[in-house]
């Protein structure tokens, strides 16, 4: 179901930049983002737990209602999306209810508002659903950690790289990465401002690893840019990277790439569509 996915050289300057392109994970209808790598697995084990229906909060720009939608389909289970409610709704969100409708999914109308807030709404609502359950927000599951980890090693095993670059969001994908670098500075670019060192923690734990060479040798650099969760980046990019998330990141890399030790690995996540 899911694909090795290729390792691209971009330029520059005259710096060449490895590019793992995550956001091939999988194959159109699922949603072309990583994160679903052990989403299958998750379910799974909630099925067999006797799960049947599966909720998620979603948010204006996030893939992981689609991720969830696809992924419940495959298994027989139904789908909740939780869906916010705006003024005027975000094009990409209007993009993702289509998807979300595709796979059958059962949506439920919430006003928007901070996530966190929205989630424990979601919680209430859906304790009228037997067999229910809802996941949690971003999707930070130990599965994806795992397939991460599997992804990355092969990656730097073959490439070798100094330094590595990546979007941080929940801070799942970036967890199964510092899993596998063992000698390569791990680059954690926030895609929203927040607290640094509540995100470290959460990646210390997810990772399994006292960061900053205290422990087996990992380090975890997190950069906070200042973006706002809904805001966008607008630079050109080589590739297919995502606006809200990933390309956020390559930003960040375009400017600092001086600072950088070579080989630079760039890990991308997802992209639109």
């Amino acid at each position: 179901m899911f694909i090795e996915t290729p390792v691209e050289i971009y330029k520059i300057g005259d710096i060449d930049v490895l590019v793992k392109r995550e956001d091939m994970a999988i194959k159109y209808p699922a949603p072309p983002f990583s994160k679903v790598r052990g989403l299958i697995s998750n379910l799974n084990k909630l099925k067999i737990k006797g799960f049947k229906i599966i909720g998620y909060t979603e948010t204006s720009v996030s893939m992981a209602g689609w991720g969830v939608a696809w992924a419940c389909k495959e298994l027989g289970l139904k789908a909740i999306i939780f869906d916010p409610q705006y003024k005027k709704t975000p094009s990409l969100l209007k993009y993702h209810r289509k998807q979300w409708k595709k796979f059958d999914a059962e949506l439920i109308p919430i006003k928007a508002g901070r996530a966190k807030v929205n989630w424990y709404i979601s919680k209430k609502i859906l304790q009228k659903y037997l067999d229910s359950i809802l996941l949690p927000l971003g999707l930070p599951f130990e599965e994806t950690v795992l397939e991460t980890k599997i992804q990355a090693e092969k990656c730097l095993d073959k490439y070798k790289p100094k330094s590595i670059v990546v979007n941080v969001g929940s801070g799942t994908i970036c967890s199964g990465i510092i899993q596998a670098a063992n000698y390569a500075k791990v680059y954690g670019i926030m895609g929203r401002t927040g607290d640094i060192i509540k995100k470290k923690k959460f990646i210390q734990q997810k990772s399994g690893f006292i960061l900053n060479g205290l422990l087996k040798n990992r380090e975890l650099i997190l950069e906070d840019p200042g973006w706002k969760y809904a805001e966008r980046s607008i630079i050109k990019c080589p590739f297919s990277c995502h606006p809200y998330y990933d390309l956020k990141a390559w930003e960040w890399l375009i400017k600092n790439i001086k600072k950088l030790e070579r080989p630079i690995l760039f890990w991308n996540i997802g992209k639109i569509k």
